[in-house]
């Protein structure tokens, strides 16, 4: 199958051995993300209004507080915390909060009623971050050219094949993408596959982290460690996707 723009970064994570491919192209597109945002998005009025509004996650704030670039940081800061501030300054004009008598106060509405506006508008502001938004829109478009790939490429299927499997984030999303991208009996094959691939995965990682619990008892102190020695940091990467450099 002839490489395209599309299938190249696919390509390149299956080449790359570690417990998640996806989470490489992951990593590699959460590192651009932050990179921009910080970069030349502070040039385009589009992208500052949506990140005003949206603002980022704890892990991207701190990604780009480990940055150099200080100045762009703060002005990203000042621009969506007056955004956050005006949200809150709302809260305030809610006509539930007006003076109650303590009999609007048991009934049902008036004060819980403001309080859960309170709650609606604080996890929107906890929960969305437009880089977050960036990251998942693109890794659903190779999610779909992995797919594509595994009915279209056999040298690609054996990459897959022979691979060390996903993590479990990225085991579901394959597994929900193959019932839109995937048809007759490509979706069988591809689930079995999954399935299969998944579980002896699990097992080598299991092999692994249990052998690094026996190494700290004194009567192994001489059994070599083998390829358990960063079971625990690729253990959790398999079961909760990667750690980032500063164990993010």
């Amino acid at each position: 199958m002839k490489e395209t723009i599309y299938t190249i970064p696919v390509n390149e994570a299956y080449s790359v051995d570690c417990e998640c491919p996806l989470c490489e192209l992951e990593k590699k597109l959460e590192t651009e993300a932050v990179q921009y945002s910080l970069g030349s998005a502070m040039m385009e009025p589009d992208y500052r209004i949506l990140s005003n509004e949206k603002g980022y996650c704890n892990r991207h704030f701190n990604m780009m507080f480990n940055t150099e670039n200080k100045l762009a940081l703060a002005l990203v800061l000042d621009t969506h915390l007056m955004e956050v501030r005006e949200s809150v300054e709302e809260l305030k004009k809610m006509p539930e909060l007006k003076p109650a008598s303590k009999i609007k106060l048991i009934k049902k509405g008036g004060i819980y009623d403001a309080i859960d506006k309170i709650s609606d508008t604080l996890s929107k502001t906890e929960c969305s971050c437009v880089t977050c938004d960036k990251i998942n829109h693109t890794m659903d478009r190779y999610i779909d050219v992995l797919l594509y790939m595994w009915s279209k490429d056999d040298e690609f299927k054996e990459k897959f094949i022979s691979s060390k499997g996903v993590c479990l984030k990225h085991f579901k999303m394959l597994a929900e993408c193959a019932k839109t991208s995937l048809k007759g009996t490509d979706i069988a094959d591809f689930i079995n596959v999954l399935i299969d691939k998944e579980i002896n995965e699990l097992s080598r990682i299991q092999d692994d982290i249990h052998k690094f619990t026996l190494k700290f008892d004194y009567r192994n102190q001489d059994m070599p460690w083998g390829t358990a020695k960063d079971a625990p940091k690729r253990t959790i990467e398999k079961l909760s996707g990667y750690i980032g450099e500063n164990g993010e």
